[in-house]
């Protein structure tokens, strides 16, 4: 029986991490340090170190985490087959509908409980099918769509082309994950970890209820307290994602639940109106936005009759609206019959159907081609159940689905090993014994450790933070900045609540947090009074920076009425990148309001002190590792993609930041965009040359002799661009920085992964947080679901604040220092109290931090770009190249020269 693992249940009733797994860890740990081994080689040809060990610092716990042990038969061999269609089909519904077609025909049929497919190209079989001379066979498929009973007239034919393309033996698999031997290789890993997700999946796959995305992740259409309304016509489902991953001894399951934005189903109509009502606050909204929302939706119609009078339903797909007239309504948009002649749609519905329409002042829609089209009232389509919205959510429904998302341990555990163990087959009546599997239903224990905080030190102050935080009270930041030549700029929308006195009491603030503040000059500052027009405001935001800059202003507090978005973006821009002058953006509510408003100026005194080149809080240089000689440079580098509603051909942002001094206080940067969608950091030699030559200018003309990465935003299969992509552009900067003769840096690469599924739960009261049954931060685990050759490590080193708390994950791709595993570990988790914006230890550690906040920046930049109406359409090669030149024009210089050296974008 499944059940649930409370937190608060005693630990005598806690099975232990099981021991085989840790002596054969530390059984390959002393093999290894016993023997002269290269770096370990994987199957595309990438070398990653070797873990140096395992961590032992920290107070030792016991966890349970969202893993299940999976056991494949030893003696099970699996059949890989390929399958070609001819001719291609690219639109994924249909391609997955002729895989169901080939599995569930009479060619299969003493197969079928053996075969698992990921409706794409491969069929995974438990016993060898019969497909005649060279295992290869050529099958007819007539096509029909699952609501169709059977095939209509002139169906069309796929061929399907299997061949048999590999035997995968299980016993290689478990020989490689239980040998102590350190230099063994298993070259067919992944194919087989391919092989068991899809076998995993075909329970889910296989429910007709259950919606799958993305192969990995499974949303059933159960209704209830399993959907949320997101409003604006989307709601959020709940789902559940598998991953099958290997470890030291085992083969493991990954589960945990998700959360996704679908349509929601029903009235077109209705859909179409609760958008417009969604986007209210845009009386301008563009009716091609409304097109873009519903295109390429599935919509089921029942208005025609058959000859006995009964409904025939039929489903259809959204291809836009009508183009004579433009998104013309059903009154408007006519078309020539033969019955009727020339007639609108709202009279053909009447007279063919004795429809009445009820609406027909709403956009009709076409369902067929441009040339050829077919157009249907919205209110006589009715939108399918499960289709997913791969669309930009709107600032509330974020919010909305932030909140819906955030499940506490014990409830995100029941779930799992409740509804998701169903959905995606955790019992034993799943079919996985066909397979020679067996998987027990009991979630993994791992053993994890509590990592002590470190000191926090201010100006002649050290406090001890408690559940990762602290307070500033009566503290001054350790090195104060000066702030001249500073005034304020007030957005006014209506009422302007911030008065002199506030804006006294904000100076006041600043040189009590241990800044040297000046009088604000002119002491009147500026006010811009908003419309609705974004081009006027930009106009007169740009005078006010514009005379700022005549008059020296080295820094603007901007008070924003609201937080929206589009006014954020134009003041960064002109700030960052026209003028090149430092802004730190406040809402006036917040500022005015007496209730809380001290902390909130503190809270803004920690930017300012930022942005002008002070120190908020530092380390004791004992709690500094490798850095405290003063001769390692940290760097953060992330890149950020253009987002749902982007303007085709619109371009990625990348980012680099550096450290430039001992304690850690200031990290200027490098940002530039690059074509779209790459992930390579194309331009990172310049980026890392201008980072290097600060840091000469910043030391006294001396170098850093070791450097030490974390790359943000890099999955497991993108490791191989990091290393031999990125980093020979990494040395070819420091070839062109270093003197000839003089030896170059030691390197280090560490990735930093946040889009993972590992959550951990503890098992006693005493470990978790004590609020939300979170484990406390610092926790640590580096054993029992960690790479079984390999060095990684998930650190969670904040306290959560809500929901399930997700530990970063960190992978170790290239360690040229000694880095050792408890100086990474202790090091990582102490940076994590460096973030300057925070009193507060944070989630990732702040160069990876730093460098999305970086990127995020320079979305500002590219605001119109990114933030396009979106019209569902997909992009030209010449839509592609005219957005690229938009971007560049956007960009235009990118960030100033006068910001350069300093961090803008905190």
């Amino acid at each position: 029986m499944l059940t649930v693992p409370p937190h608060s249940r005693p630990q005598e009733g806690i099975p232990p991490p099981l021991a085989d797994v840790t002596n054969l860890e530390n059984a390959i740990i002393e093999q290894q340090q016993g023997a002269s081994l290269a770096p370990l080689s994987l199957s595309d040809r990438i070398t990653l170190p070797r873990r140096p060990g395992y961590a032992a610092l920290g107070q030792k716990i016991i966890l349970r985490t969202n893993y299940f042990r999976l056991s494949p038969r030893p003696d099970q061999e699996w059949y890989r087959y390929d399958v070609d269609l001819q001719p291609e089909e690219t639109v994924k519904r249909k391609r997955r509908r002729i895989f169901a077609l080939l599995l569930n025909g009479d060619r299969f049929e003493a197969y079928r409980d053996l075969m698992a497919t990921d409706y794409g190209k491969i069929i995974i079989s438990a016993q060898k099918l019969d497909l005649g001379d060279g295992d290869r066979a050529a099958e007819p498929v007539v096509y029909f769509d699952a609501d169709q009973a059977g095939p209509g007239p002139n169906p069309r034919t796929y061929t399907t082309k299997i061949q048999l393309t590999g035997v995968l033996a299980v016993a290689d698999l478990l020989q490689y994950l239980s040998s102590p031997a350190p230099d063994i290789f298993y070259d067919g890993k992944e194919e087989m970890i391919q092989a068991l997700n899809i076998v995993m999946a075909r329970h889910a796959n296989a429910n007709k209820d259950v919606v799958p995305v993305a192969g990995s992740k499974f949303f059933p259409l159960l209704g209830g307290a399993n959907q949320h309304d997101l409003r604006g016509g989307l709601i959020a489902l709940r789902g559940y994602y598998t991953s099958v991953r290997t470890s030291t001894l085992r083969v493991i399951l990954n589960v945990n639940v998700c959360t996704a934005a679908f349509y929601q189903p029903g009235s077109l109509l209705d859909l179409m109106r609760r958008f417009r009502q969604q986007n209210h606050p845009r009386p301008d909204l563009p009716m091609s936005a409304v097109e873009g929302f519903v295109k390429r939706l599935r919509v089921e119609t029942s208005y025609i009759r058959d000859e006995k009078k009964r409904s025939v339903r039929k489903v259809k797909t959204i291809m836009g609206f009508a183009r004579r007239p433009p998104w013309g309504n059903a009154s408007q948009v006519t078309f020539e019959t033969d019955e009727y002649g020339v007639v609108s749609v709202e009279d053909y519905f009447f007279r063919k159907y004795n429809i009445k329409l009820q609406s027909p002042k709403a956009p009709v829609v076409n369902v067929r081609t441009i040339d050829n089209p077919v157009y249907l009232p919205p209110e006589v389509c009715t939108v399918l159940p499960g289709q997913i919205a791969r669309k930009k959510l709107s600032d509330v429904q974020t919010s909305e689905m932030i909140t819906v998302a955030a499940r506490k341990p014990a409830d995100n555990a029941r779930l799992i090993i409740g509804e998701g163990a169903g959905i995606v087959g955790l019992s034993a009546n799943s079919g996985l014994g066909a397979f020679g599997l067996n998987i027990d239903p009991r979630m993994i224990t791992v053993e994890g450790r509590v990592l002590g905080p470190p000191a926090v030190q201010y100006l002649r102050e050290t406090v001890t933070p408690e559940k990762g935080s602290w307070n500033m009270i009566r503290k001054k930041f350790s090195v104060g900045a000066p702030v001249k030549n500073w005034s304020f700029l007030k957005l006014i929308y209506g009422r302007d609540l911030v008065t002199n006195e506030t804006i006294s009491s904000f100076h006041q603030m600043l040189n009590t947090c241990g800044l040297h503040a000046d009088l604000p000059t002119p002491a009147s500052g500026f006010n811009v009074n908003l419309s609705d027009d974004d081009g006027a405001n930009y106009k007169n935001l740009d005078g006010v920076f514009r005379l700022s800059k005549q008059q020296k202003l080295r820094l603007l507090l901007v008070v924003l009425p609201t937080q929206r978005r589009e006014t954020y973006a134009q003041i960064k821009t002109l700030a960052d990148t026209r003028y090149g002058i430092h802004t730190v953006c406040v809402v006036a509510e917040k500022l005015a309001r007496e209730k809380g408003q001290l902390q909130y100026m503190a809270n803004v005194a920690l930017k300012v002190n930022l942005k002008m080149g002070g120190a908020n809080q530092t380390l004791s240089p004992t709690n500094l590792g490798i850095v405290r000689d003063g001769k390692t440079m940290i760097v953060g580098i992330d890149v950020t993609h253009p987002s749902p509603g982007s303007m085709p051909g619109a371009p990625s942002i990348a980012g680099v930041v550096a450290s430039i001094d001992n304690v850690l206080s200031q990290w200027p940067a490098s940002l530039r965009i690059q074509k779209g969608r790459k992930e390579m950091v194309t331009d990172l030699t310049a980026m890392f040359t201008e980072r290097l030559r600060l840091y000469r200018k910043k030391n006294k003309n001396a170098l850093p002799t070791r450097i030490l990465i974390y790359r943000d935003g890099v999955s497991e299969g993108q490791y191989r661009i990091v290393l031999q992509e990125e980093l020979p552009l990494i040395r070819a900067a420091c070839a062109a920085v270093y003197p000839a003769n003089a030896p170059k840096p030691k390197i280090a690469v560490v990735v930093v992964g946040k889009r993972h599924h590992t959550r951990f739960y503890p098992v006693r009261d005493e470990d978790h947080d004590g609020r939300t049954g979170n484990p406390k931060n610092g926790t640590v685990v580096d054993r029992g679901v960690t790479m079984e050759r390999g060095w990684d490590m998930f650190l969670q080193a904040h306290t959560g604040l809500q929901g399930t708390t997700r530990p970063a994950h960190y992978v170790v791709l290239l360690d040229e220092i000694g880095l050792g595993a408890d100086g990474l570990e202790q090091l990582t988790h102490n940076l994590c109290y460096l973030f300057g914006r925070a009193t507060k230890s944070v989630s990732i550690c702040p160069p990876a931090y730093y460098a999305d906040l970086l990127c995020e920046r320079g979305r500002c930049y590219l605001f119109r770009s990114l933030n396009a109406v979106d019209t569902g359409s997909v992009g030209s090669t010449a839509d592609s190249d005219r957005g690229w030149q938009q971007a560049v024009n956007e960009w235009s210089q990118g960030v100033h020269a006068d910001l350069g050296e300093s961090m803008f974008y905190i």
